[in-house]
């Protein structure tokens, strides 16, 4: 669905403003020191292990980074959230986010320490640009954003939040709780922006929700010959699996639905008294979602017999939301990934941004820069060759939606 954002952009940014494109041009032109900079950054923190629910080393280091660049009230919330803001405007803020933790392929070294690999222009590492990539062009927007000349400009404050549990079954944690905090202050923000990646041609401004579930039959079991009559929970399963398949649409993309991992039994020769499965939902359209996440319910129930016992365990649930590419946001990133010489790409992915357009604020997700792969294994790899391109990009659409009445 498309949401009417409760407060935000009332008309497209003023980059036609002389000035604006001006004062633009000047302070977000990021130079090779600049960039080099941004590089160091993104291999020290990617060396410091945070797998989700596990991110306060890396936590720390972004927070003295952050007040190093000369942050306001720069501190560690509830959650583990890294809250900084810059700029004494009065309107509604602009924020920031950046998640702090990475998936790791086989758990996080013992030591705490991440080996960062060069090969040439490449670098390979576990979360080297998903989202230590990210967490670098924070640093350097909060150097930016911390100059002088930039400061005074700034017509309404400026939020950056490296975030915790963005990942898997972190379930968006730390977006969730700012969000929730900001919403208790009677704070509405203007608009939000993910910093989530590498890339710099990308918008996401179409949210992949989710819905991620474990199904759990229970039965008392017994010898496959002489209890060959009692109800199999696996059977029971296999019969779910196979409806389930037939459930959602993976070329509409509204709404996917897969069985992602199974398990039971106790021996080659019994009937099981414990199975599971689990599924995991994902979609563009609430509404479909939540339709097939009732249709799945209803199968559970329609599937146990009476001599077994189900349960249904939610391992996550994350809220979709989309942008008209019309919308004045996406009209700016569109612009300032047209300034750097880029084609602009539209695109849906689940991130940070995902919490603030379920609530009707403005919101997207864009790279910051350079390009990679192998996301979420031990394999993953960034090339920063053209780096600087991506960390202009957003420097550009930040400034200019920072000093924007």
């Amino acid at each position: 669905m498309v949401l009417r954002p409760r407060v935000g952009l009332r008309s497209s940014p003023s980059t036609n403003n002389k000035w604006t494109t001006t004062w633009v041009n000047t302070y977000a032109a990021v130079t090779s020191t600049q960039q080099t900079w941004a590089l160091e950054q993104q291999v020290s923190l990617a060396a410091v292990a945070a797998p989700t629910g596990n991110e306060g080393p890396r936590a720390r280091a972004m927070q003295q980074g952050l007040q190093q660049a000369g942050a306001r009230a720069c501190h560690l919330d509830a959650v583990g959230n890294v809250c900084a803001s810059f700029g004494e405007g009065k309107d509604a803020p602009l924020v920031c986010l950046a998640h702090l933790d990475t998936v790791y392929d086989a758990g996080p070294p013992q030591d705490g320490v991440v080996a960062v690999h060069r090969h040439a222009t490449r670098l390979r590492a576990p979360g080297i640009g998903d989202n230590s990539r990210g967490l670098a062009a924070m640093l350097l927007l909060a150097r930016v954003l911390g100059l002088p000349d930039v400061r005074t400009q700034l017509r309404r404050p400026v939020h950056l939040v490296a975030t915790v549990s963005e990942e898997g079954e972190g379930n968006l944690r730390g977006a969730r709780a700012w969000f929730d905090a900001a919403e208790q202050r009677g704070v509405v923000p203007y608009a939000a922006v993910a910093i989530d990646g590498p890339g710099d041609e990308s918008i996401v401004h179409h949210a992949v929700g989710s819905h991620r579930l474990r199904v759990t039959v229970h039965g008392d079991g017994g010898h496959s010959w002489v209890h060959a009559d009692a109800a199999n929970p696996i059977h029971v399963l296999g019969e779910f699996i196979a409806r389930v398949s037939r459930l959602g649409d993976a070329r509409r993309r509204d709404a996917v639905v897969h069985v992602t991992r199974m398990q039971g039994g106790e021996s080659l020769t019994g009937i099981p008294q414990r199975a599971w499965v689990d599924v995991d939902l994902r979609g563009t359209s609430a509404a479909r979602i939540d339709a097939v996440r009732r249709e799945l319910m209803r199968l559970v129930q329609q599937l146990t017999p009476p001599t077994l016992r189900a349960s249904v365990t939610i391992h996550g649930d994350r809220p979709a939301g989309s942008l008209d590419d019309a919308h004045p946001l996406v009209d700016a990133a569109r612009r300032a990934t047209e300034a750097v010489g880029v084609t602009p790409r539209s695109a849906s992915a689940s991130t940070d941004a995902n919490i603030p357009l379920s609530r009707g604020i403005p919101a997207i997700a864009i790279g910051a820069g350079g390009c990679g792969g192998g996301a979420h294994t031990s394999e993953e790899w960034y090339d920063d060759t053209t780096g600087a391109r991506g960390l202009t990009r957003l420097l550009r659409l930040v400034l200019d939606l920072a000093v924007t009445a």
